[in-house]
């Protein structure tokens, strides 16, 4: 027997305000966290409307997983995220929709698939290696280290090495207006995406100003890169059939698509964002559990010790794959913590998802954290516990379904990235583990979940003390 469809005018909604809606409740610092405290109020399934504008609210795994598989074709990130990252100059994979996203999708997911991800290995290390140095240095001195701040500078000196050659040092502090810049970006793309009105057209803010002398200042070293490459290439020929980072390869007579200097800049810049904020949250959030669980840390310098134990980072790719209970931990930061707990989609006709009736131009924001931190899915939701991800202990917890985790996104468009993020994940986190003990200095509960398009640690403090 079929079950009644659903319209949307027959769902719950939590109180809103005269007028302007849910806006006021939603427009702030950990609008994720608003999100769950009304999935508890309405359930999984619920409205809310923005100053008259209408959204979905679906805290369900199983129409979220089937909205991610119907994309492109059905669904499409929100309209307003590419108008808004438009306006700054941004054509790239991430924004992009339709024909045009395929044209991006399949050299970005070359430039990121496994293989280049192990040519890319002494990169990471490399990095690791730095901030390996700069770290024994804050030890000695005692140094209380704002740490998502400085992992940041990691992950940005890691993604401009792979995207197109060079080094930028931004570990010690030689790019500090860079690390700058990209850090102005990403809470203005959150603001103006959920802003009722787009008042930056008509009155500059001093905030908008920032933005765009930041965006300005990104794009002439962008199109500095861009120009040094064609020269490289135009210099040596074979690295056209064999390019040695995203932008060569971008740049190479052998693409099959013939790219325009503003797609160029576009997926550039999108895989600087995109590389550098997640990654950095990601190893932040997996900090502040092991500054909490000293046991924890101990199997992971276990294991270091086992695996590379003559050598400060691990040498080889396949070193990196026996750091198996390392990755465990990763898994679980990226399960508890979701650096984006929510993604924003639209319908590109009308159609039924789960006897949901989603009319054409529906916006639906897909809230993924609640089902990674439901009993139903992980027994004992709220306990950082590694074990859970290891095949030989598995047995141990009744629910377990790695399906529900959607930090990378599902379906077609699956984050191309994945791959490259869980490397620097695994690796660094093994090597600071295995040289230094971790103390948060402020208490876990000062510690709050901010959202700026991505959710990262604010006033996460940490102490390191070298074991050396």
């Amino acid at each position: 027997m079929n079950k009644e469809q659903i319209k949307i005018k027959d769902l719950p909604s939590p109180k809103g305000a005269f007028l302007v809606g849910h806006l006021p409740q939603f427009n702030a610092d950990n609008k994720h966290q608003v999100l769950e405290r009304w999935v508890e109020e309405c359930g999984d399934l619920f409205k809310i409307n923005f100053v008259g504008k209408a959204f979905v609210v679906s805290a369900n795994p199983t129409i979220n997983t089937e909205i991610l598989k119907l994309r492109p074709e059905k669904f499409r990130r929100f309209s307003k995220i590419d108008e808004i990252l438009k306006e700054m100059g941004v054509v790239g994979v991430f924004n992009a929709e339709g024909d045009t996203w395929k044209r991006h999708r399949k050299i970005t997911a070359e430039a990121l698939n496994a293989k280049k991800v192990r040519e890319n290995y002494d990169v990471i290390v490399n990095k690791t290696n730095r901030l390996l140095e700069k770290f024994k240095g804050y030890s000695q001195n005692n140094k209380q280290i704002d740490i998502q701040k400085e992992l940041m500078a990691f992950t940005i000196d890691v993604t401009t090495a792979i995207a197109f050659g060079y080094e930028l040092d931004t570990i010690n502090n030689k790019a500090d207006s860079f690390q700058q810049h990209l850090e102005c970006i990403f809470p203005m793309i959150n603001e103006r995406i959920t802003a009722p009105l787009p008042i930056w057209r008509v009155i500059k803010r001093k905030k908008d100003k920032e933005l765009e002398q930041s965006i300005a200042a990104i794009e002439k070293i962008i199109y500095q890169f861009i120009e040094e490459a064609r020269v490289r290439l135009d210099r040596n020929p074979e690295l056209t059939s064999n390019p040695t980072n995203f932008l060569e390869a971008l740049l190479s007579d052998d693409n099959d698509v013939d790219f325009t200097n503003e797609e160029i800049y576009g997926n550039i810049f999108t895989m600087l964002l995109a590389g550098e904020d997640t990654t950095s949250n990601s190893i932040s959030w997996a900090i502040y559990f092991l500054s909490q669980n000293p046991k924890i840390v101990n199997k992971v310098r276990e294991e270091a010790n086992a695996v590379y134990g003559n050598f400060e980072v691990p040498q080889t790719n396949k070193e990196l794959l026996k750091l198996k209970y390392t990755n465990a931990v990763v898994q679980e930061a990226i399960r508890l913590k979701p650096t984006t707990p929510q993604l924003y989609m639209e319908a590109l006709e009308s159609l039924i998802v789960e006897n949901l009736f989603i009319p054409k131009h529906t916006k639906i924001i897909l809230q993924t954290k609640v089902a990674q931190t439901k009993e139903m899915y992980f027994s004992n939701p709220n306990d950082f516990s590694p074990e859970r991800w290891l095949k030989s202990e598995c047995p141990m917890h009744q629910n377990h379904s790695p399906e529900m985790i959607k930090a990378f996104g599902g379906g077609p468009r699956f984050c191309p990235g994945m791959k490259l993020a869980i490397n620097e994940m695994v690796i660094l986190l093994s090597v600071l583990c295995k040289h230094f003990d971790f103390k948060m200095t402020v208490k876990p509960e000062d510690v709050k979940e901010q959202f700026s398009f991505t959710m990262y640690p604010e006033n996460l403090f940490i102490q390191l003390s070298s074991i050396d």
